[in-house]
């Protein structure tokens, strides 16, 4: 039986993914909400929008429907707050963080001695980790904002769009799951494409502090590595070599790259 590849975090990418998951499908159920028990107010029958229909007791209905996608943006923004979204992308870092501390130890046996003991708060005793992690946690933070608007901002242009156009309310459900679809996609590819470059990062600086110098390119042997990927699979490179890798990058550094680092010396 072939070697069970475990350097990489699997369970912490899809655990983080999950969590991203779980806060758009909130956004998508307030839309489902919205356009069922509001916006249908405003179409006939549920296909027909009234611009079909006789609009003399109701001359403004288009600014009340710009009002109602106007609400529904702020329910969606309201659905998380800051710090809920700084403590889900900590303890995301964190995980990374304490799986390179894990094998580091496994690889290195001298690793304690020469970075100190690793204890609860995987930051403590080293600034520049401490700096590091810090700086993932907000960009973590700030990537979930901007998918976050960017869900809402095309889901109202998507059907604004619907509504200039004459659709109904089956074509809005249908551009509320589009559009939730393309958003979980995007969080899957957030999930895979961070957890692979924080571990790259965290794996090299503890690895050489520990004194290695070269590494071997391990892939996860399965189906969704990349050709050139699979061919790095098992070469050795040394650090801080611009040449080496994947063009001077590091396994797990690729763009959605789950290929990590064994060090060696």
């Amino acid at each position: 039986m072939a070697r069970r590849r475990n350097g990489y975090p699997l369970k912490i990418e899809r655990s983080y993914y999950r969590g991203l998951a779980k806060l758009i499908r909130e956004w998508q159920k307030i839309a489902f909400r919205v356009a069922d028990a509001q916006l249908r107010h405003y179409l006939i029958n549920g296909t027909k929008m009234l611009t079909d229909a006789d609009n003399s007791r109701n001359p403004e209905w288009t600014n009340y429907v710009q009002q109602t996608l106007n609400l529904m943006s702020v329910d969606m923004e309201n659905t998380v707050t800051d710090q809920i979204l700084h403590d889900m992308t900590m303890r995301f870092v964190y995980a990374v963080n304490q799986f390179s501390a894990n094998k580091t130890r496994v690889h290195q046996a001298n690793v304690q001695m020469k970075m100190g003991p690793y204890a609860l708060n995987p930051l403590r005793d080293n600034a520049k980790l401490r700096e590091y992690t810090w700086g993932k946690i907000l960009e973590n933070t700030n990537l979930i904002k901007t998918m976050q608007g960017r869900y809402i901002d095309q889901l109202k242009g998507d059907i604004y769009r619907i509504v200039n156009d004459g659709g109904g309310l089956t074509d809005i459900s249908h551009a509320i799951s589009n559009r939730t679809g393309m958003a979980l996609r995007h969080a899957d590819l957030i999930a895979t494409d961070q957890t692979g470059k924080i571990l790259a990062q965290i794996d090299a600086y503890r690895n050489k502090q520990a004194g290695s110098t070269r590494y071997i390119w391990r892939s996860m042997e399965d189906k969704r590595v990349r050709l050139k990927h699979r061919e790095l699979d098992g070469k050795e490179f040394k650090y801080d070599d611009p040449n080496g890798g994947d063009n001077g990058q590091l396994p797990g550094e690729p763009i959605r790259c789950r290929c990590y680092a064994d060090p060696i010396d």
